[in-house]
């Protein structure tokens, strides 16, 4: 009987987009390759140009200094006072000229090494938005876990507002808007873990962080609360009702940027109030076209906007106030991509995530104003979400406040 030879697998064949996204990514790590070592021979290059300059110009003081006191002790017998007085004089002056081209070439250089590591942190944006993947949106219609559940014991909601996620913790710190109200506490998979700042606010309505540092708003009280963790000590609280600084009508979302300045949408009285890291007063963002500001967000430096009223809703503005673009068009049309615009958040894409109260769902846009996908769409009333809070984590998990 004849030997039978051992089946082979076909090899696997590779779609074309396939193939060509592999070269794409290939000619890609080669560019990024190439100008990593040209920025670091850069870098190289400019530091031994600078060690080189001072070492010449310290060698020359050196050899000044040693002429100087040659020179005075020479001319103690050999030449007048005021003559010798004179070129000590002439030499000092000559020293600090040398002295001040040296510090030139020091700023110089950090001037050159501070644009080449601006030039490694562009490369790396761009590799992060090129790369990096964000949430698979189209794997995301319906929630894979629910939080909580109706009531006012230890761990149960009333009333879900906003919400904000530790990434060093992986804890999620919602904000409940009963009275009396308080933040809750949960793990990232769902498990409460406590409820803190009991009857210490108002009635919160949202909630943002920096570090160790939480940031609240009081509808009720019409104040910003700054919380400091882990023992959720109060710092400090300000604002009153009225439309005078530190004063605040129907306030709502808030932001606080890597510099600590506090961004507050004051609703009714149609600005955003700047305040600095310990809520004193900077100065307030308006613009004709922006009315009722109900969040705020920032994202690459510049301010993002939520409108409830306008049309189009979402507005940018640069730190200091100038109105960059609008876009994003809401309920005032026939054709509104938002019809009940609540609040908004960023993906690691830059994709924005806003929340409809009318729809009952979340919407993604492109930075372009362009609607990509539609998250929670469902006429199951025990699935449909109101958006209240949204936070999109590192691991790309989207949490949603209803």
């Amino acid at each position: 009987m004849a030997e039978r030879y051992p089946e082979i697998e076909a090899p696997l064949v590779m779609d074309p987009t396939e193939v060509r996204i592999n070269q794409l990514f290939d000619q890609l790590v080669l560019c990024l390759n190439r100008r990593r070592v040209e920025l670091i021979r850069e870098f190289r290059e400019k530091r031994e140009e600078r060690r080189a300059a001072v070492s010449e110009r310290e060698q020359t003081i050196r050899q000044l200094q040693e002429s100087k006191a040659n020179l005075q002790s020479q001319m103690k017998e050999n030449l007048l006072h005021s003559m010798r007085e004179r070129m000590i004089e002439e030499m000092d002056d000559k020293m600090r000229e040398l002295q001040a081209t040296v510090r030139e070439t020091e700023v110089l250089f950090q001037y050159d090494a501070q644009q080449i590591e601006e030039s490694i942190s562009v490369l790396g944006q761009l590799i992060e938005r090129d790369i990096i993947q964000g949430p698979n949106y189209s794997a995301l219609q319906q929630p894979k876990i629910s939080v909580g559940k109706k009531g006012t014991d230890d761990g149960e909601i009333i009333n879900a507002l906003g919400v904000v996620f530790d990434e060093n913790t992986q804890l999620i710190y919602l904000v409940h808007g009963v009275i009396p109200s308080s933040i809750i506490v949960f793990s990232v998979t769902g498990e409460y873990i406590k409820t803190v700042c009991k009857g210490m606010i108002g009635l919160p309505r949202r909630i943002t962080m920096r570090g160790e540092d939480l940031y609240v708003s009081d509808i009720a009280f019409y104040s910003i609360y700054h919380i400091k963790l882990p023992n959720f000590k109060l710092v400090t609280n300000v604002g009153k009702k009225g439309n005078g600084v530190r004063e605040f009508n129907s306030i709502s979302g808030l932001a606080v940027s890597t510099d600590g300045s506090v961004f507050v949408a004051d609703s009714t009285n149609h600005r955003i109030a700047v305040m600095n890291a310990k809520l004193k007063h900077q100065h307030y963002i308006t613009h004709h076209t922006m009315t009722d500001p109900r969040d705020v967000k920032l994202l690459d430096g510049s301010l993002y906007v939520l409108s409830i009223t306008d049309n189009p809703c979402l507005h940018v503005f640069s730190p200091t106030g100038e109105k960059l673009c609008s876009f994003i068009t809401c309920s005032k049309q026939g054709n509104a991509q938002v019809k009940g615009p609540t609040t908004f958040c960023f993906d690691k894409k830059q994709n924005i995530l806003i929340g409809d109260e009318t729809d009952r769902n979340i919407k993604v846009f492109s930075l372009d104003g362009d609607l990509l996908h539609t998250l929670g769409d469902t006429q199951d009333d025990d699935k449909r979400i109101v958006p209240f809070g949204i936070v999109v984590t590192n691991s790309n998990k989207i949490i949603c406040s209803s």
